[in-house]
């Protein structure tokens, strides 16, 4: 059982909207392995100065699931805002479009669902974790904290990925795990050559490849393998 409040350190985020409303992803470590977090039917937000009330209301009207909000905040001019409350964050950018005409600017509009949520807590990377609905290594609708000093012990990998000017790959390279690699396109030198005997002094494993797709073969099955965060 996971305990009712746990650490984690975010390290991916992403939206989608759905049908029910907008749904926030996060992904972290924590000390007891990685982490799923879900946020389901979150309303999305953006801001309009007061005095345009009337114009953004006329737009609204054909709209589902939007309202305005008194709020008691200011634009950096000392001018009033109506929070604009969304049930799709696409909501947001549609209208957006529609007040740009108007030169109506549609404030914060582009603040990205993940991203306002920290934002509004506060939250960097480090976050303190409390109740929620557990489906296996997911959690659904609990509650971010912000807990900055917390620090996993995360395996991280530098990928170094080199192509031509045309995006032709020609070898992409591992570091910061012990299993340190390069994968090479092509063949590899004769056993006779001087370049197979340099070779045995490296300190990381220089394996050729064929073709293009066995280098990307080679690369997911070593992600496989060593599963960094």
């Amino acid at each position: 059982m996971m305990p009712p409040t746990l650490k984690g350190f975010i390290l991916t985020r992403r939206w989608r909207d759905t049908p029910k409303g907008t749904l926030i992803e996060y992904w972290m470590a924590t000390d007891s392995g990685p982490l799923k977090v879900l946020l389901t039917e979150q309303t999305s937000v953006a801001f309009v100065e007061t005095r345009f009330r009337a114009q953004v209301q006329s737009q609204l009207a054909p709209m589902m699931g939007v309202e305005l909000r008194e709020l008691e905040l200011k634009t950096f001019r000392q001018s009033p805002v109506l929070g604009v409350y969304t049930r799709h964050f696409r909501q947001l950018g549609q209208l957006a479009r529609k007040l740009l005409p108007l030169n109506i600017p549609l404030l914060e509009a582009d603040v990205r669902p993940h991203d306002r949520y920290l934002m509004e807590r506060f939250i960097t990377a480090g976050v303190s974790v409390e109740g929620g609905q557990r489906e296996l290594s997911t959690l659904i609708d609990c509650k971010l904290k912000p807990e900055s000093d917390f620090r996993p012990a995360l395996k991280v990998v530098s990928l170094d990925i080199e192509t031509s000017e045309n995006g032709e790959l020609y070898s992409i390279a591992l570091d910061g795990l012990p299993e340190r690699v390069v994968f090479m396109l092509g063949e590899p030198p004769t056993p006779s050559s001087g370049a197979a005997e340099s070779e045995k002094h490296l300190d990381f494993a220089l394996v050729y490849q064929p073709s293009r797709k066995a280098m990307i073969e080679g690369l997911n099955a070593w992600f496989e393998r060593n599963d960094p965060d």
